[in-house]
C-alpha cells in the first residue's frame, strides 16, 4: 500500500449517476476528504446513464458495473476485447459449469433458509469471483445443466408444500441471481478500505476485497436496504413464490454485508435495531450522522410567491409518498384557499408521477400544487417556503430535514428513520400517511408566524450542535485511518 490512504467507495443506483441524499453524502465525503484517493465502483441499472456530478481530482477511477441492458456482462466491466471474451467462452468447460452450478445450488438453499450459515456463503462468492476472472459468466448461466439443477433444487424445496412455484417463478428467480451477481465480476483493486454505501449488492465487491486482498470493509447504512426492498416487493405485487425468493435473496445479501463488515455505521441510531436483528454485533456498530454545510444552508431573502407557501424537496417516487403530500394540500386548502404547495425534485418513477398528476387533477388542485422538477439550488427552494414538509414512508436520516432546519424553517416530517433524533422538540413529527395531521400542523404554523420564526431559529441551533458537515467528515476520517491501521 502507498502512504496515501486509498478507498474504494461502492454505490448502487446512486452516486455519481443519480441525485438524492446518498449521492449528496458521497459527493461531500469525497470532496472534503481531498487528501484521500478514491475509486468509485458504481453498480447501475444499465450502461446508458449520464453522470450527474463533477468528479473530484482525488477520484482516481470510476468503475461502472451495469446489471441490465447488456448481452455480455463483462463487456462494460472488465474492458475485455471481443476476442478475449470469445476465448473465455471457448475454454468454459463442463467442470467449470458443474462447479458454479453446485455453488449456486448451495446459495439457493441459503436463500430459502431462515438461518443460513453465512461464512461459507462468503467463500462461495469468493470462488465465483475467482472463476469468472478466467471463465465466461454468461456461458455458465445459460447452460442446460445450470437450469436443470436450479429447477430441481427449487422444486425439491417445495415438495412438502401445497403451493408450488410456476416455471415463471423459477425463471425469474434464476434471472435475479444472474443479473445481481454481475456485481461480482468487477476486478478487485488494491485498497486500504472498501466502503459500501448500502448493505446491498454493492457490498459484494467489498466482501471479495476483504477475503482476497485483506482490505477493511466499512458499511454505511442510509436507509435499511432489506426493509426498502421488502416495500418494493409489496408494491410490485409479486407472485407469492417469486416474492419469497426475492426477499430471501435480499435478506441473505444484507446478512452477508453485516457479517463481513469491520464496522457498520448507520446514519442514525434508529437503524441499529434492524442491524442487530439481522445478526450484527452491537460492538461493531458506530453511528455517523450526516452533516450539512451550514454556511450554504441558511436563512436568506429570496424571491417567493405572494401567498402562503409549503415546500417539499424530494425525488418523486413512492418512498417519498407524494400522494400524502397532495392530500395534505387538499386538506389545507379547505382552510387556507390560496395556499401553494411546491415539490422540488426529479421524477424517478414515471408511472408514480403520472399517478400523482392524476390525483392533483382529481382533487382540483391545479392552482394550489406545483411540480417544480429538480432544483440545483435547494437552499433557495427551502427559503421560498413558510414551512417545509417531508411525507416519506421510509428514510434513514434525511438531508432535507437538516437542510431546511439550517435555513430556519419549521419542518413537519413523517416519523421515519432517524428524523426524530434531530427534529423532536425543534419541529413537528407526524405518523406516516396521516395527511390530516400534516394539514393540522401546517395550518397552525401558517397562522402563527411569530412562533414559527422562533422554532426556526432553534432548529438551526440544533443543527449547529452536531450535524455540520465538519462533524461528519471528522468522523469518517477518524474511521478510515483507524480501520486501516494508519491512525
Amino acid at each position: 500500500m502507498s502512504e496515501k490512504l486509498n478507498v474504494v467507495l461502492t454505490t448502487e443506483g446512486t452516486y455519481p449517476y443519480y441525485r438524492g441524499g446518498v449521492s449528496t453524502w458521497a459527493d461531500i465525503l469525497i470532496k472534503r476528504l481531498d487528501d484521500i484517493d478514491f475509486r468509485i465502483l458504481a453498480i447501475m441499472m444499465h450502461p446508458y446513464i449520464t453522470i450527474n456530478f463533477e468528479l473530484a481530482p482525488n477520484v482516481k477511477e470510476l468503475i461502472n458495473v451495469p446489471l441490465w441492458g447488456t448481452e455480455e456482462p463483462t463487456e462494460y466491466i472488465s474492458g475485455l476485447t471481443f476476442s478475449e471474451i470469445f476465448s473465455r467462452k471457448l475454454k468454459t468447460h463442463d467442470n467449470t459449469i458443474k462447479e458454479v452450478t453446485e455453488i449456486i445450488r448451495n446459495i439457493t438453499l441459503a436463500i430459502y433458509s431462515k438461518n443460513p450459515d453465512i461464512p461459507p456463503i462468503g467463500l462461495y462468492l469468493l470462488r465465483l469471483y475467482e472463476i469468472f476472472q478466467e471463465y465466461d459468466y454468461r456461458t455458465v448461466f445459460r447452460s442446460r445443466y445450470m437450469w436443470d439443477t436450479f429447477y430441481e433444487t427449487t422444486l425439491d424445496y417445495y415438495k412438502e408444500r401445497e403451493e408450488k412455484p410456476t416455471v415463471y417463478d423459477i425463471v425469474e428467480s434464476l434471472r435475479w441471481i444472474y443479473r445481481f451477481f454481475i456485481s461480482l465480476l468487477s476486478p478487485v483493486k488494491e485498497a486500504d478500505i472498501y466502503h459500501s454505501s448500502a448493505a446491498a449488492f454493492c457490498g459484494l465487491p467489498c466482501i471479495i476485497a476483504k477475503l482476497k486482498k485483506g482490505s477493511k470493509f466499512l458499511l454505511t447504512e442510509h436507509g435499511i436496504y432489506v426493509r426498502e426492498q421488502y416495500l418494493f416487493a409489496s408494491r410490485e405485487k409479486m407472485q407469492p413464490r417469486t416474492k419469497e425468493f426475492f426477499q430471501g435473496l435480499i435478506r441473505l445479501i444484507s446478512k452477508l454485508n453485516y457479517y463481513y463488515a469491520d464496522q457498520v455505521s448507520p446514519v442514525c441510531a434508529h437503524n441499529k435495531r434492524w442491524e442487530i436483528k439481522f445478526g450484527t454485533p452491537e460492538s461493531k456498530i458506530r453511528v455517523i450522522y450526516n452533516g450539512i454545510d451550514t454556511e450554504h444552508y441558511r436563512r436568506m431573502n429570496v424571491e417567493r410567491p405572494d401567498r402562503p407557501t409549503v415546500v417539499m424537496v424530494a425525488r418523486v417516487d413512492h418512498l417519498k409518498d407524494i400522494e400524502t403530500y397532495i392530500r395534505t394540500c387538499n386538506a389545507v386548502r379547505k382552510k387556507i384557499p390560496n395556499v401553494l404547495f411546491k415539490i422540488f425534485g426529479p421524477v424517478v418513477e414515471k408511472d408514480y408521477y403520472e399517478k400523482c398528476l392524476k390525483l392533483v387533477s382529481e382533487l382540483n388542485l391545479n392552482n394550489n400544487f406545483i411540480f417544480e422538477g429538480l432544483s440545483y439550488t435547494p437552499e433557495i427552494a427551502y427559503n421560498e417556503g413558510d414551512v417545509v414538509v417531508l411525507t416519506s414512508i421510509s428514510e434513514a436520516f434525511p438531508f432535507a430535514v437538516l437542510e431546511a432546519m439550517a435555513c430556519e424553517k419549521v419542518v413537519i416530517s413523517s416519523d421515519v428513520g432517524g428524523t426524530r433524533e434531530v427534529l423532536e422538540g425543534h419541529g413537528f413529527i407526524i405518523k406516516p400517511r396521516d395527511f390530516e395531521a400534516f394539514a393540522e400542523k401546517i395550518i397552525y404554523v401558517l397562522e402563527h408566524p411569530a412562533e414559527a420564526a422562533e422554532i426556526g431559529v432553534e432548529a438551526r441551533q440544533r443543527v449547529l450542535a452536531g450535524f455540520r458537515i465538519e462533524d461528519m467528515i471528522k468522523n469518517y476520517r477518524e474511521t478510515y485511518f483507524r480501520l486501516s491501521g494508519m491512525a
